[in-house]
């Protein structure tokens, strides 16, 4: 692998060194001549571009020389974990324990969106989608007989639309509580919700503790086109009654926001949001690899939210940091993570996330699924609450995500940066991967736009070949 890239992003230049996993700014003429030793022999490259900046070239060619005498222009190995560190980490991974579950406690919907995956494979499951509260409370104590005996445990609940199930919910936390505390513990937990069964009650139910996500996809008329009920109403007014009570009780509350095609003005979105009194912004795009549809985000909508992103929504960001506030907004916290590492590994993890584990997902039946995501999709399946996740079943997903990146990714300068795919946006409906070249192109912009934020706000290292910064 070459042992750097280069890249422009909102006119200003950047190198991301592969080896030691630093993104640099740098100046227009530094990176002219890293380009020239990407393409020519190092004495041809300096020579012509000494011919090109005549004295001016050499305080460059100084700073280039000190990169390189740190070992700049080694030959880069690939990040992949070779075959046995990967199996290595999978039977660990596999064999130990985990202290989080997800419950897909109603895996039914009172709404129904246009674009969700849910009405394609989770009606069909039995009891109209509730998860009965036997199968609750037996997951729970699955969960403890699994855990790390000293370590905190979570549980997520998802849907569909969780708050169906509100008795359910309740007694899990209940239980959950009383096991935890049992061995001097706490239990998390966490909610993704409409917002359209919040009351009084609900509020109660959650606290201010409970991890807490809403979706809504924006003002009045088009959440009402995104996400009518089932009897073709809109559910603006109830998502946002419920969501307004619950702001009276909370002071953080998160939005997840699902933008489909054609794709929607993002900064008009973000004012709406901001307005509204959320505390955080999640924006997504409509990407359903199993069970594509018309409203999956298209590359013309990506083109068009990227645009919005460099014109309009990093110069609102940058002058919320300047005005010193956080964004609401702001995609890039994982980026800033890795950057801010002060040793970063040679290679990276091979498991991306904690699917078939820490991720692991129980339908209402009962069975059990890589993450909530695949709840339904009989090809998916990994086990059942009864016996347990199947060992082979887990260990084969993640094998065959493994052989369906490694190719592209295993010589990609960003996979450092993204883990590669998430595994639902490489899944197909027959239980295989496929390759997306349009994600892995969205997520090296995501990446660029990110170093381009995080230099203006400081965290990305001094320029280099030029005036410091």
């Amino acid at each position: 692998m070459t042992p750097y890239h280069l890249f422009i992003q909102s006119g200003e230049h950047f190198v991301y060194h592969l080896a030691a996993g630093r993104f640099i700014r740098i100046s227009p003429a530094a990176y002219e001549l890293l380009d020239l030793r990407m393409q020519l022999p190092k004495e041809t490259a300096e020579s012509e571009f000494r011919s090109r900046h005549g004295d001016e070239a050499e305080s460059v060619l100084a700073d280039v020389r000190a990169l390189e005498a740190d070992g700049f222009f080694e030959p880069a190995e690939s990040p992949l974990l070779d075959s046995e560190a990967f199996e290595r980490e999978l039977d660990e991974r596999l064999s130990g324990p985990c202290n989080s579950v997800m419950l897909s406690v109603a895996s039914g919907c009172n709404l129904a969106c246009k674009y969700c995956y849910c009405g394609v494979c989770r009606d069909k499951l039995p009891n109209k989608g509730l998860m009965p509260v036997e199968t609750a409370l037996r997951a729970v104590d699955k969960l403890f007989a699994k855990a790390d005996p000293k370590t905190d445990v979570r549980i997520t609940f998802f849907g569909g639309e969780p708050l169906l199930n509100k008795p359910v919910i309740a007694r899990v936390v209940e239980r959950c509580n009383a096991l935890a505390a049992e061995r001097g513990l706490k239990a998390g937990f966490s909610i993704t919700t409409n917002g359209t069964l919040i009351d009084d009650e609900t509020v109660e139910m959650l606290g201010s503790d409970f991890g807490l996500m809403v979706s809504l996809d924006g003002p009045k008329e088009l959440h009402d086109s995104q996400c009518p009920t089932r009897d073709g109403e809109g559910s603006f007014d109830q998502a946002t009654e419920g969501i307004r009570r619950l702001m009276k009780k909370r002071d953080r509350v998160t939005v997840r926001c699902t933008m489909a095609h054609p794709a929607p003005d993002a900064m008009q979105l973000i004012r709406f949001f901001v307005d509204f009194g959320f505390s955080r912004i999640v924006l997504g795009t409509v990407r359903n690899p199993a069970f594509p549809s018309a409203c999956d985000f298209t590359e013309e909508d990506c083109r068009t939210f990227d645009r919005s992103m460099e014109d309009e929504i990093l110069p609102w960001m940058l002058a919320e940091k300047a005005a010193g506030r956080e964004p609401i907004y702001n995609p890039f916290d994982e980026i800033a993570d890795f950057q801010g590492e002060k040793e970063h590994p040679e290679k990276v993890r091979g498991l991306r996330c904690g699917a078939c584990h820490g991720s692991m997902a129980v339908a209402p039946d009962g069975t059990l699924y890589p993450c909530h995501r695949f709840v339904g999709m009989e090809a998916w399946a990994i086990g059942s609450l009864e016996n347990g996740p199947d060992r082979e079943r887990c260990a084969q997903f993640w094998r065959r995500h493994r052989e369906c990146m490694k190719e592209k990714c295993g010589s990609c300068w960003a996979y450092k940066v993204c883990g590669g795919p998430c595994p639902w946006e490489i899944a197909r409906s027959d239980g295989t991967f496929a390759f997306s070249e349009f994600l892995c192109k969205e997520t090296c912009n995501w990446i660029r736009h990110g170093v381009y934020y995080l230099s203006k706000s400081k965290n990305v290292d001094s320029e280099t070949g030029g005036k410091k910064q």
